[in-house]
């Protein structure tokens, strides 16, 4: 029996693969191991700590020597991908990483175990779920733990016990801050605007101080529970805004906006709600359009005769 041939298989030869385990980064300011703040002789290394807005999971970063620590924020886009030298990476998401204080990873645990009694610092990053609270013992950033906290007992024991009114300064502080940076930064911050882009910088320069402070408490919220975060919007003096669509839906139907029919909206005037009754409506316009049609036609044929006329009996 003789043997049949087959088809040959099409064969797609590429020399693109895709990088295992490859993370693009933006690192934010100098390369962490040639910094001076940085003195570690290691690499940095990502992990996941509890997160103080939400409580749950987040990404952060350590230095090498575990004395400084960012945040990790993932920008991802769909259809995206990384060309890594003659490798195609098929992820194309971006990784940023921009510092935190780490007294703000601190504060939860503060609040809800050092309200009543003073707890030794090394005791109170203990987290099974989150191992790696220990490494913020060693962020510089943490000697300035006396400004959301009392010291309890000796600089060996190293206790502190939470301090809201301490708390509510040192956040005050952070806000106008950014308030500070955000005003001389130029940044838009009205309202309602689709694109800074396109609204004339002499505007933001008549904004007032209340509405840099608004913006700033948001962006430092985006670090604390809500409940703080309400208590700092007090603290400030800020009123929270009220949302004008959000009260005519609770109101019902007196509040609703007027329902607006197409046909009387072209017969509205740009004067005024009322209807001018001196021009002609949409409906009488289409009568006399047809009353003309029907005048021409009427016209053209007169003195023909209708066919039927032809077939009529002689």
């Amino acid at each position: 029996m003789p043997r049949v041939k087959a088809e040959p298989k099409k064969c797609i030869k590429s020399n693109l693969q895709q990088p295992p385990n490859t993370w693009v980064f933006v690192l934010k300011g100098e390369a962490l191991e040639h910094s001076e703040q940085y003195t570690g002789t290691g690499t940095p290394d990502i992990v996941n700590l509890r997160h103080p807005s939400t409580g749950e999971a987040g990404v952060f970063l350590f230095s090498s020597a575990n004395n400084s620590v960012q945040e990790i924020l993932t920008f991802a886009e769909g259809k995206r991908s990384w060309l890594i030298e003659e490798s195609v990476k098929s992820d194309g998401k971006m990784h940023l990483s921009t510092p935190i204080d780490p007294i703000f990873l601190v504060l939860p645990y503060l609040k809800k175990y050092c309200t009543t009694q003073a707890i030794p610092l090394d005791q109170l990053l203990r987290d099974d779920e989150f191992p790696q609270m220990e490494r913020l013992l060693k962020c510089t950033g943490l000697k300035s733990l006396n400004m959301v906290a009392d010291r309890k007992g000796d600089e060996e024991l190293n206790a502190f016990k939470y301090n809201e009114e301490k708390t509510l300064l040192w956040l005050q502080k952070k806000t106008e801050r950014v308030a500070d940076i955000l005003k001389q930064k130029k940044i838009h911050v009205i309202n309602g605007a689709a694109s800074a882009t396109f609204v004339a910088s002499s505007r933001d320069e008549n904004v007032n101080t209340e509405a840099y402070l608004k913006h700033a408490h948001g962006i430092v919220s985006e670090y604390l529970m809500e409940d703080l975060s309400d208590k700092l919007l007090k603290y400030l003096n800020l009123t929270e805004e009220t949302n004008t669509n959000t009260k005519r839906k609770i109101c019902g139907n007196l509040a609703q906006p007027e329902a607006k029919h197409p046909k009387l909206e072209e017969e509205r005037t740009l004067t005024g709600n009322a209807l001018d009754l001196s021009k002609p409506t949409i409906k009488s316009i289409k009568q006399s359009i047809q009353t003309s049609k029907e005048k021409s036609r009427a016209k053209a044929a007169a003195g023909n005769k209708s066919i039927t006329h032809f077939f009529k009996k002689s």
